[in-house]
């Protein structure tokens, strides 16, 4: 049953889960509650409009140190994240992350409060989902060699019934790179050294292996990702969120967004 609340104290035994969404975007918010009937402790999120935004007005509020190549879409997600994550700080208790498009696994709740407590509270930010159109790197042998896996995405697309029927036993490896904020959860330590390191915005490139390239700073995830070494940061395999990442909706990278 769907905890449609904006008190997220109703389920003590979960960490609440804030649901990013566009106050324009109800047939999406239909969507991910129809997609999650298992799912509990949701707390709808107002997404910051990113079209009401102005470029100036956020750097002379610090948040941007110039101007980047963030479409107004990029520049609403990035400050609800950071809305988010200056909750999560005032608040001092962890919270988890998602974004409207998310498919969570119907084991959700249990295999996180079981992966998380194995942590003894020595985490950041666990990413519990990824884009799965790119690569995703991660410290498989810790000291010995991380690694780097690709996905298919339209198989995935086409998979997403299998997946909720899957039985899985998820693991945690420290995190390189992943695209994507789909769904994470954030410990109020973490959210604090996310917060200083990845704002106010600015020129990054960050390398990103098998593409063998660097990539700018176009997204509040890749500000992210130019910090995840440094950072007690994990990446759950296999993933307990996945998203269809499907550009043609999108509220970030569709033209409606620009």
């Amino acid at each position: 049953m769907n905890t449609k609340s904006d008190d997220p104290t109703a389920e003590e035994n979960t960490l609440p889960i804030y649901l990013i969404n566009l106050d324009r975007s109800s047939d999406r918010l239909q969507s991910f509650y129809a997609r999650n009937p298992s799912l509990s402790n949701v707390v709808r999120f107002p997404a910051v409009d990113g079209s009401q935004l102005s470029v100036q007005a956020l750097q002379s509020s610090g948040l941007m140190v110039e101007a980047l190549p963030y479409t107004k879409g990029a520049l609403g997600l990035a400050m609800s994240h950071l809305h988010l994550w200056n909750r999560c700080i005032a608040e001092g208790n962890p919270l988890t992350v998602c974004e409207d498009d998310a498919i969570f696994h119907p084991s959700f709740h249990n295999k996180m409060k079981k992966v998380i407590e194995s942590l003894n509270n020595k985490w950041d930010i666990i990413l519990w989902g990824w884009n799965f159109d790119s690569v995703c790197s991660f410290d498989m042998l810790p000291g010995c060699s991380p690694c780097a896996a690709l996905f298919d995405q339209q198989t995935l697309r086409q998979g997403i019934t299998a997946y909720q029927q899957l039985t899985v036993s998820p693991q945690l490896f420290r995190l390189h790179r992943a695209f994507g904020t789909i769904c994470y959860s954030l410990s109020p330590q973490g959210a604090g050294k996310l917060k200083a390191l990845t704002f106010p915005l600015k020129q990054l490139q960050v390398f990103f292996p098998i593409l063998n390239r660097h990539l700018p700073n176009n997204g509040i995830d890749i500000a992210m990702n130019a910090y995840y070494p440094q950072l007690q940061a994990y990446v759950s395999f296999p993933p307990l969120v996945i998203t269809e990442n499907d550009h043609a909706i999108s509220t970030i990278q569709a033209p409606s967004a620009q």
